[in-house]
């Protein structure tokens, strides 16, 4: 049965206008029916509703439904890891036998899911289906997203239908939710069960340890594990990645079974235990193992990172003086994970230039502060802030201080003129996959990290010509300069001359505090440009030569301090960059302040407060302050000395000065510089908890639930203002975690944990005065996929499924093609047509008010046009109007030869003698001529009245 639908329904209600249109037509139905007629006006109404009805159903979008008997199946492959893949080709052949059972016009998909959907097949004509091809991630089982996938494929005109092929362990999404989505759709999703089938296979199911511990204490590990077998396994334990125990030959007997250990539980601090079992007949190595977090309460440990023993012993000594635990190590020994780095308290860097620390580190210490309210400060020294090439670091963007200092001048403050040699010896081999290019653009990147915004920057290489690489210019982009490196290849010969007189004539066209060039070389050159190197001098500019190995020409050294810059022979081309970087520090001048002054306290607050007068300082590394730090001592000048700021959910400082025997040489002597240290340190530390807050953490299939609770200071559950925090996944990306108070001091958080790894948790809690008073941590593993945990019967899912859809478990194959008993039909717009048929009887409309011909009219006009164009007559001329014409090209002739031409003329209808006609009335003039205008005139009018 055809039906009707509309895309605009509410249109529709534009139809209550036809009563009020019936209404107006019977209120004016007097005088139209005297002028239309009853016949006339009744169509006029007819034809005038059924426009306003084409009208308003057109604006409603009307669909004319026509039934359709076509059947659409989508096939829902489960192609996860706990569906073996034997299962899956009997799933495959169960869908081949359905297929062949479905009609030409029928339809079928396939879809394949793991952790996530694949389209293997979109809704198309039955037809076998030989392979699968769609890859997905096997370690999860996400059925939800497979259902939901399956219904957007299913095509609206037909029968619709899902059919699922699995073993039914859900360990992602759910899939009832789903399928209630299905259910009020109407589409049923019949299932197909499979039992899988597994190995002998031996796993641990957790690892147990208390989620707090104090320093001194032991600490009880429990490992629980099961097995379908009987065995024999070997167990480890490790702590913070190293093997503390071991358990040779374990008995395991089929079921579950659990082992102790007692550990010391070491330092404070963030602690890391994990258990490793292995067994010679496991099949499934991916479950054998499991971690578990403790946190240690004691004295806070600090890491002091330093390039130099020396550097860090008087900040040693005084911390562990105020019984603060240290522990210092080289830029090279610091962890790159954040599970490490949150075994400190803070995090202290002394001194140590960026190219020290790693990338990787430095990206590690930034998510350890924002992400894990780790402390971190910055001390400084010759190689630290600026000076030490931390511009443009991630750790830049953490400091408290400004790393450009402010320039008092308009003009640039250095023109840094960079001239590679790129001849055919810079092809030799400097390290693992690269040559002495290579180093050379990298010395060229590590040079920029020592300008600042308003310095200028210029490359040029050279072989047997030279060549302008990057014009010099105002430096604002590294991506820039590294575009322009990526254009240097090796060439062939060397012309020193050619490369050092381009970048002489650059920096001689600007105007810049210091100018001066670097001049990279490896080869001999017997050019003399001494001339040039003297014309740089008088015009300002300064030159110095690096030269890589003991090729190099030998007077380079004189001509450099003839250029009155700085000569450096290089023996190891990975030198080169530091090189650069330090030479690019030095000439401009800008970052290192020595001179003798006395500190000026703009916040005497913590760690400042209560130590009395300060020191005098030697120098100090020069940036600008930031307007949302709180900056508390600074130089003479105004720039900052001590800083810092909240950063995420830590703190960072900063110390401009260092903490040695150069520019600190009075604060070591002073009897307040102990308590100064440790004041460093507080201040970097977040509020300890003091038992008032705890954290626990757990895992849950594919989901993490933490649990917080409150106290107050009498020790009973307490009520909060706000609570905050945030959870680093094995990813290392911070992600913010809602609790919702469930009860006085008792607050829960479930968060996603789709991966496998470490979750970190780090929370804060504030007071109804908004202010925090303790912040505390939590870390959970998800040690492997719940894909790999013990298998649960999955037959009641799918049984739900089959029941909240109204589908079969287990369905014949033949039947899936059969009609789904749906109420579906195929759909055309008639819109389009609907608004053409209101346009073609508008024509229509206007005859019946317009034209007015009455019936016996019609014979008359058709046969005069007949008439009129048998006898050549112009068409659409009167007869009467055509007999004048005719008339008036006549010659004139007397009366009495008109009436002897008369009466000779042999006619039946002989006009009548003008004699005999009756005497013109008095009223009218009398015709004297038979042409006269008189007559014309009364011809005319006869000849009107009869047209009307």
């Amino acid at each position: 049965m055809i039906t009707l639908s509309f895309i605009y329904p509410a249109a529709l209600l534009l139809l209550g206008l036809l009563p009020l249109l019936w209404l107006f037509a019977w209120a004016t139905r007097a005088p139209n029916l005297v002028r239309l007629g009853r016949r006339r006006f009744g169509a006029l109404l007819v034809l005038r509703s059924l426009m306003l009805l084409a009208l308003v159903l057109a604006l409603a979008g009307t669909q004319l439904v026509r039934p359709s008997e076509q059947t659409a199946v989508v096939f829902l492959l489960d192609g996860s890891d706990s569906f073996a893949p034997a299962l899956r080709e009997e799933a495959l052949a169960y869908v081949n036998q359905a297929m062949e059972a479905g009609e030409p016009t029928d339809r079928a998909a396939m879809v394949v899911f793991g952790a996530d959907p694949a389209v293997e097949r979109a809704a198309v004509p039955v037809a076998p289906l030989n392979r699968v091809t769609s890859v997905v991630t096997p370690s999860r089982t996400n059925i939800a997203e497979a259902i939901q996938l399956g219904l957007a494929l299913l095509p609206a005109d037909a029968q619709k239908r899902i059919v699922l092929l699995s073993d039914g362990v859900e360990n992602t999404g759910r899939a009832v939710e789903a399928a209630r989505i299905a259910a009020l759709r109407g589409v049923p999703i019949e299932v197909v069960p499979f039992v899988a089938t597994s190995g002998p296979d031996l796993l641990v199911t957790a690892l147990d340890v208390p989620a707090t511990a104090r320093e001194g204490q032991s600490l009880p590990l429990t490992v629980r594990f099961q097995s379908n077998v009987a065995t024999t396994a070997r167990v480890e334990l490790l702590a913070d990645g190293e093997l503390v125990a071991v358990e040779e030959a374990l008995p395991v007997a089929v079921g579950a079974g659990t082992l102790q250990f007692n550990l010391p539980v070491g330092e404070a601090g963030f602690r890391r235990f994990e258990v490793r079992m292995t067994s010679p007949v496991d099949t499934q190595a991916l479950n054998n193992r499991a971690t578990a977090f403790t946190q240690v309460e004691g004295p806070p440990r600090v890491l002091i990172v330093a390039s130099a023993e020396d550097r860090a012993a008087p900040l040693r000594a005084a911390l562990e003086a105020g019984e603060v635990r240290v522990e210092v190590r080289a830029p090279a020994q610091v962890p790159a994970q954040v599970t490490q780095l949150r075994q400190f308290a803070a995090v202290f860097l002394v001194d140590v230039p960026a190219p020290a620390l790693a990338p990787e580190v430095q990206r590690a210490l930034t998510i350890y502060v924002r992400e894990q309210g780790g402390g971190l400060a910055m001390i400084g020294g010759t190689e630290a802030f600026g000076a030490g090439g931390w511009r443009r670091t991630p750790l830049a963007e953490i400091l408290p201080v400004d790393l450009n200092p402010r320039s008092q001048e308009e003009r640039p403050d250095l023109a840094l003129v960079l001239v590679l040699d790129r001849s055919g010896s810079m092809s030799d081999t400097a390290g693992p996959g690269r040559n002495r290019l290579d180093l050379a653009k990298d010395a060229v990147i590590l040079a920029t990290q020592g300008l600042a915004e308003q310095d200028q920057l210029g490359i040029f290489v050279f072989d047997d010509v030279a060549q302008t690489v990057l014009p010099l210019q105002p430096f604002t982009d590294l991506l820039l300069v590294e575009e322009a490196l990526g254009r240097i290849s090796i060439g062939g010969g060397t012309n020193i001359r050619a490369g050092v007189a381009l970048g002489a004539d650059a920096l001689d066209a600007v105007d810049a505090r210091v100018k001066h060039l670097i001049l990279l070389t490896d080869g001999l050159d017997s050019s003399n440009y001494t001339d040039l190197i003297d014309r740089m001098r008088a015009d300002g500019s300064t030159i110095t030569i690096v030269s890589i190995g003991g090729e190099a020409n030998p007077s380079l050294e004189g001509l450099a301090e003839r250029g009155g810059g700085a000569f450096y022979r290089v023996l190891q081309a990975q030198d080169v960059p530091a090189i650069f970087l330090n030479e690019t520090i030095r000439v401009a001048g800008r970052d290192l302040v020595e001179e003798r002054f006395l500190p000026a306290i703009v916040l005497n607050a913590p760690p400042i407060r209560g130590l009395g007068p300060l020191p005098p300082l030697n120098g100090y590394n020069a940036t600008a302050a930031r307007p949302a730090a709180r900056t508390l001592l600074v130089a003479p000048d105004g720039e900052p000395l001590l800083a810092v700021w909240q950063v995420g959910l830590g703190r960072v400082l900063a110390w401009t000065s260092d903490l040695k025997a150069q520019w600190a040489t009075d604060w070591l002597a002073w009897e307040g510089f102990a308590p100064f240290a440790t004041g460093l340190v507080d201040a970097v530390l977040p509020p300890a908890s003091s038992g008032r807050m705890s954290l626990e953490a757990r895992a849950e299939g594919s989901e993490i639930l933490l649990d917080l609770f409150v106290f107050g200071e009498d020790g009973r559950m307490a009520l909060t203002g706000e609570v905050t925090g945030r959870l680093l996944d094995p990813a290392e990306r911070g992600v913010p975690v809602a609790f919702r108070q469930v009860g006085p001091g008792r607050f829960r958080a479930v968060v996603p944990a789709p991966d496998p790894g470490v979750y970190l948790a780090q929370v804060t809690a504030s007071d109804l005065q908004g202010e925090v008073f303790a912040t505390t941590s939590a870390g959970v593993a998800v040690s492997y996929s719940p894909e790999y945990a013990p298998s649960i019967d999955g037959q009641v899912l799918l049984n739900d499924l089959a029941a909240v859809t109204g589908g079969r478990v287990a369905p014949p194959p033949a039947s899936l093609f059969e009609p789904a008993g749906q109420r579906v039909g195929r759909v055309n717009e008639i819109g389009l047509p609907l608004l053409w048929l209101a346009l073609v009887l508008l024509p229509f409309d206007i005859a019946l008010r317009r034209l007015f011909l009455r019936q016996i009219e019609l014979p008359a006009l058709f046969k005069r046009r007949r008439r009129s164009t048998s006898s050549g007559a112009e068409v659409g001329l009167d007869p009467a109007l055509i007999r004048l014409r005719t008339a008036r090209t006549q010659p004139s002739t007397p009366p009495s030869a008109r009436d002897n031409a008369a009466a000779s003329t042999p006619s039946t209808a002989a006009l009548p003698d003008p004699r005999e006609q009756p005497a013109p009335s008095p009223s009218r003039p009398t015709r004297t001529s038979p042409n006269s205008d008189d007559d014309t005139l009364a011809t005319l009018l006869a000849a009107r009245q009869r047209r009307k």
